[in-house]
């Protein structure tokens, strides 16, 4: 193989990428969604919905005893919750209108009055409703749905009005509850209160004095992997997969047959291939080193250890290799773009496995899921880099199997891919299909 004419392919493929217009876009916008999603939360919460929300209450506890709680707790809520430190609205108030209680012992009544507040909720006159059940002082005698506070909407994502119920009525029926019984509730209530459960990390020792983990350490050492398996993910895949579109818009104007008047096939693929990693790596030196630089700024950067670092960019390297080798064989097989987009679908539901097992690992790194993606080649890079990066880590063989087993098979992969690319490159008219690649791989 000449290594100067793979070179020059890979910087003339690297040079085109760099200078497109998608990838300065996607340099400048990917940075900025990021930031702006922040920035949307922020000011989301200082715009907030200042909508008046009407509130159905039906109290069918003994004596309507918990209606006025339920108001007091509005009331606090409109006269300070719902404004900001300049007193500006932020949030919705709410208004409650009083539901007359029926007998629940009639079931047919109470099905009418629920159906008629359900639909004033779906035309939008109410919120919601609240059900206080009559049975609600005396759980151990009838419980069920009469011992039940319920609270229905069609709103489920808007919380403001549930969690205010949730802060107000359960401490109120206790009370209540208690004062049934004959026993002060004041006297009570510091033996009630449960005590907090606080996460927090292992015990260090800092000029002779043992301190423990923030708070925030524990966010970051969760947040650590994620960002860094979706920097991994994105500039992987921006790296291969214009490979196989490249690969057909070659074919189509006939300009790879003038290249390989030049170069061999595989000399082509190659640098196709290294401009490909070239473009990960310029994305992920970028990104990472702009991530790297705020947590340094905001005295993070400790979570993230030079180790990690390393294996980050090896198996970015193995990743887009292996990806890109897929992408480019697919390229040389297919003859537009059509054929290209469902011919990789394969490719592309494996590089996006570790997303859809992103969870499970996350709770249990050391689980069946997480173990075996980790040696699994196709998902090794970034199963295996999410699983370091949450501690405790992993002991220091995984890794290298890791990267083994993704090695062998990315060499495997390059080494098919020159076989289905040699004989697909010059192939025009109808594009081959799985088969014809197999017979291409084993016969050369």
């Amino acid at each position: 193989m000449n290594g100067r004419k793979t070179r020059i392919i890979a910087t003339r493929e690297y040079s085109a990428a760099v200078r497109s217009k998608s990838f300065l876009i996607t340099l400048v916008l990917l940075p900025v969604m990021m930031g702006g999603g922040l920035i949307a939360q922020k000011v989301g919460q200082k715009i907030g919905d200042t909508s008046t929300y009407h509130v159905g209450v039906m109290d069918c506890s003994p004596g309507k005893s918990f209606y006025g709680t339920v108001a007091d707790a509005v009331r606090r809520h409109n006269d300070r919750d719902i404004f900001d430190s300049s007193g500006r609205q932020v949030r919705g108030k709410f208004v409650l209108e009083t539901v007359e209680p029926v007998d629940w012992r009639d079931p047919a009544a109470l099905d009418r009055v629920r159906l008629s507040l359900s639909d004033r909720v779906r035309g939008g006159q109410l919120l919601a409703f609240v059900e206080i059940g009559p049975a609600v002082l005396s759980p151990s005698k009838s419980g069920g749905d009469a011992a039940t506070i319920r609270y229905s909407t069609n709103r489920p994502t808007y919380s403001d009005f549930f969690s205010l119920l949730q802060r107000a009525l359960p401490s109120a029926v206790i009370q209540k509850r208690i004062a049934n019984a004959g026993v002060e509730y004041q006297k009570l209530q510091p033996l009630l209160t449960p005590p907090p459960v606080v996460e927090c990390g292992l015990a260090e020792s800092s000029n002779g004095k043992i301190k423990y983990q923030s708070q925030t350490g524990q966010i970051v050492n969760v947040a650590v992997p994620i960002v860094m398996i979706m920097l991994m993910f994105i500039v992987t895949l921006m790296g291969t997969s214009p490979i196989a579109g490249n690969v057909v818009e070659e074919k189509q104007l006939r300009i790879a047959e003038v290249l390989l008047g030049s170069v061999t096939p595989f000399e082509l693929m190659i640098g196709k291939l290294l401009g490909g990693v070239a473009v990960s790596l310029t994305l992920a030196a970028i990104f990472f080193g702009g991530a790297y630089y705020l947590a340094y700024s905001f005295g993070m950067s400790g979570y993230v250890s030079g180790q990690s670092i390393g294996w980050f960019f090896f198996f970015t390297v193995v990743g887009t290799f292996m990806y890109g080798s897929l992408f480019a064989a697919a390229g040389a097989a297919c003859s537009n773009i059509k054929e290209v987009q469902s011919f990789i679908m394969p490719v592309m539901l494996f590089i996006a496995l570790p997303m859809f097992v992103l969870g499970p690992v996350l709770q249990n790194p050391s689980g069946a899921v997480g173990m075996t993606l980790s040696f699994f080649p196709m998902s090794a890079p970034m199963v295996m880099m999410l699983r370091m990066t949450i501690p405790p880590g992993v002991p220091a063989w995984q890794p290298i199997v890791a990267a083994a087993s993704a090695l062998a098979a990315t060499v495997a992969f390059v080494w098919a891919a020159g076989r289905i690319f040699r004989v697909g490159i010059l192939m025009q008219g109808k594009g081959a299909n799985y088969a014809a690649v197999l017979r291409w791989i084993l016969r050369g």
